[in-house]
């Protein structure tokens, strides 16, 4: 989006997309504090953090991509070694030894694809484009139900360019002819959701009718904005959802994703390593995306947020995940005071607080005003306060599932 990261940091838009902020010390694109009339990196003070936080907005769908788990980061990133490809090769597959789980939340509707969607259902939406070409690219599905989506998906990105070109155009045909009959204006991407209006169409959780109205809707926003990409049939083997306000989505390891619109936080574990199938320039190894590829049927993960604690002057709450590196909150501060604990990293997304901490040894900290857009490095353990009226993410280490 070229406006909701500029907007939330109250800074002019530059006229060019800005489609991710970075809280953390990712090597890539490190943040710097500003300590004692100084800037210093983040990681001078931290160390080097097991997550990044991020601010996303997306105003056209972000590639087809898939984790993997720690394992085989581990061992992918030794063999790339071993092959002699450098880590900023852009056909290295890995780039560290992590494992990449990711959580967004969502500040705006926010539509994604997640998991392989039930079968049967992906059937019927082929059968209902009416398509010849991808009846017969999806039949795995309903021969192998458990798996399938691996055949379907080796035969869709391994199709030659002039095939597949045929393919994209008779289902952006297809999907046209839908959306007229049903009355429906034409996908251009321009009402894609973005980062303000968010997607139109209602949350499809039951499948139905529903399924075969999004999925013309989602070839017209993909075709508009990666034209001719194989990567458009693919989509529509996944779970198409739109988060609520506030609503997460958790990531793990092995299930292919990804997102189409929306503004959001997201955090994720420290790692550059992505296998990408689609919907992007960027280099796309089919072999090892499928060999971390997990084909089997699931509901898209999400998340409702948990009330943590409630007081008079506000509330805590959560999005539970599976994985030690990170964990989210949110508090949404009323008027009185809110303790959150430790955080390591706090963005407010609205209104202004006061930040005040006390250290182990009972040392009070300096208080900090948050606005919003603002964010705070906490550098050692703290008991931290918030008190305001505004809403502040907190990032910090997750605890060791049970």
């Amino acid at each position: 989006s070229a406006t909701a990261i500029p907007e939330l940091l109250g800074t002019p838009a530059a006229g060019g997309p800005v489609a991710e902020l970075w809280l953390g010390t990712h090597p890539v694109a490190p943040a710097f504090v500003e300590a004692d009339g100084a800037r210093r990196p983040a990681a001078d003070l931290v160390g080097p953090l097991p997550f990044l936080l991020k601010v996303l907005a997306a105003d056209k769908a972000l590639s087809l991509q898939v984790h993997p788990d720690q394992a085989q980061a581990a061992a992918g990133f030794d063999a790339d070694d071993a092959a002699g490809l450098a880590v900023d090769d852009p056909h290295r597959r890995y780039r560290d030894r992590n494992h990449k789980p990711e959580l967004i939340v969502a500040l705006s509707p926010f539509r994604a694809l997640a998991g392989v969607r039930d079968p049967a259902r992906t059937l019927a939406v082929a059968a209902g484009l009416g398509t010849p070409a991808l009846v017969a690219a999806v039949r795995p599905l309903a021969n192998d139900p458990a798996a399938g989506a691996a055949t379907v998906l080796r035969t869709l990105l391994t199709m030659p360019a002039g095939p597949a070109g045929e393919l994209i155009d008779a289902l952006v045909a297809a999907a046209e002819r839908l959306r007229r009959a049903r009355g429906r204006p034409s996908a251009d991407g321009s009402a894609a959701g973005g980062s303000h209006g968010g997607p139109t169409l209602d949350n499809p959780r039951d499948g139905g009718e529903d399924d075969l109205a999004r999925a013309a809707d989602l070839i017209g926003r993909l075709a508009a904005a990666h034209p001719g990409d194989v990567g458009i049939a693919a989509a529509l083997l996944l779970n198409d959802v739109t988060l609520r306000p506030g609503e997460g989505l958790f990531q793990p390891a092995r299930m292919l994703h990804a997102y189409v619109a929306g503004l959001g936080i997201e955090i994720m574990a420290t790692s550059d390593n992505v296998l990408r199938g689609g919907l992007t320039p960027k280099h796309i190894d089919v072999d090892e995306l499928l060999r971390i590829f997990d084909p089997r049927p699931s509901d898209a993960p999400v998340r409702i947020p948990r009330t943590i604690a409630a007081s008079p002057g506000g509330l805590l709450r959560g999005w539970d995940v599976p994985v030690a590196d990170f964990a989210l909150t949110e508090a949404v501060c009323t008027g009185g005071g809110v303790p959150v604990g430790c955080p390591t990293v706090l963005l407010a997304v609205e209104g202004r607080v006061e930040v005040t901490a006390t250290a182990d040894d009972g040392t009070a900290v300096a208080p900090v005003e948050l606005r919003r857009g603002g964010s705070v490095l906490v550098a050692g353990h703290a008991a931290v306060t918030l008190t305001g009226a505004g809403r502040v993410f907190l990032a910090a280490p997750g605890h060791r599932p049970d």
